[in-house]
Order: C-alpha cells, then sequence, then structure tokens
C-alpha cells in the first residue's frame, strides 16, 4: 500500500512514503527459546541495540497481519528494556539495507509509529517501567535526533 505521510515533531520533520516507521520487532525464530531472546536478536540486528531486563508490556492486535504477509489476525507482544548500548549502524539481514535510528522518548516513538491510545498507554507503561524497574528519570521533552551511524555511548 503505497501513502505518503509527514510528521512534526519538536526541531525534526520526517518524510517517507510506505511501510514509514517501525520499532525492532519480528516474528519468533526456532533459535529462540522465548519471546524476550527474539527481542534481543531483532534489536541487534535492526537497530545495533544491546539491551538487559526486557519486561512485558501487553499485547497489540493486528487484524490484517500485513507486515507480515497478510497472516491474518494476529497479536503483537510489545515489551520495554533498557539500552545498554547502541552501536554503529549495520544491515540487517532481512532486510539487506540499514536502518535509520532515531533516539526519542516512549510518547515520541508511539505517536510516530501510529500505535494510537493503546500505543500511548503502553509509551506511558514503558516510562513508569524505566523509573521503577531501573531508577530512570523521565526523559526531558527534547527533539528528535537521528543517532549517529558511529552509535552512542550511554551513560
Amino acid at each position: 500500500m503505497e501513502r505518503s505521510l509527514t510528521r512534526e515533531f519538536p526541531g525534526f520533520q520526517l518524510q517517507f512514503t510506505t511501510n514509514p516507521l517501525a520499532s525492532p520487532g519480528g516474528t519468533v525464530e526456532k533459535t529462540d527459546t522465548k519471546p524476550e531472546a527474539t527481542l534481543h536478536r531483532e534489536a541487534a540486528e535492526e537497530a545495533q541495540l544491546n539491551l538487559t531486563d526486557p519486561v512485558r508490556l501487553g499485547w497489540v492486535l493486528d487484524e490484517t497481519g500485513e507486515v507480515y504477509g497478510g497472516v491474518g489476525p494476529n497479536a503483537r507482544l510489545r515489551l520495554a528494556a533498557r539500552i545498554t548500548a547502541i552501536g554503529p549502524t549495520a544491515v540487517d539481514p532481512a532486510t539487506g539495507r540499514p536502518f535509520a535510528r532515531l533516539l526519542a522518548t516512549p510518547a515520541q516513538a508511539a505517536a510516530l509509529l501510529g500505535w494510537g491510545p493503546p500505543g500511548q498507554r503502553q509509551a506511558q507503561l514503558a516510562a513508569e517501567t524505566a523509573r521503577e524497574r531501573w531508577s530512570l528519570p523521565a526523559a526531558p521533552a527534547a527533539a528528535i535526533e537521528e543517532i549517529p551511524a558511529e552509535g552512542m555511548r550511554l551513560s
């Protein structure tokens, strides 16, 4: 399905056509022992993220499964995890291309991805989990930025 879309946030404007944005994710493979293993693998393959301590946030109904070739109705598990490192940009083995990576608050990510009210609730839960489980402060309102190709150090 071809569509043009523009979304604006403070200091950042995105313009894209077709399959605009996604967060790391995908289907469970035979080598994945549980959904959290899928999260670790997909985050490393697609965004070069090292994660720790994943937490299940909930499920989102996908009524068509178009993203996965029209598999039909299914539920997608949403997880949050603490990012411990962001490596240099690399080619995703599934698509053969590198992805641009954006640094955004959970609420900004849910809005960018078009997740609607359920996604906004999960973004809030992710922020609460970060504060309560990992003692991380709430992300301040800031412009969305692209992660440099060489990666980033996290404090």
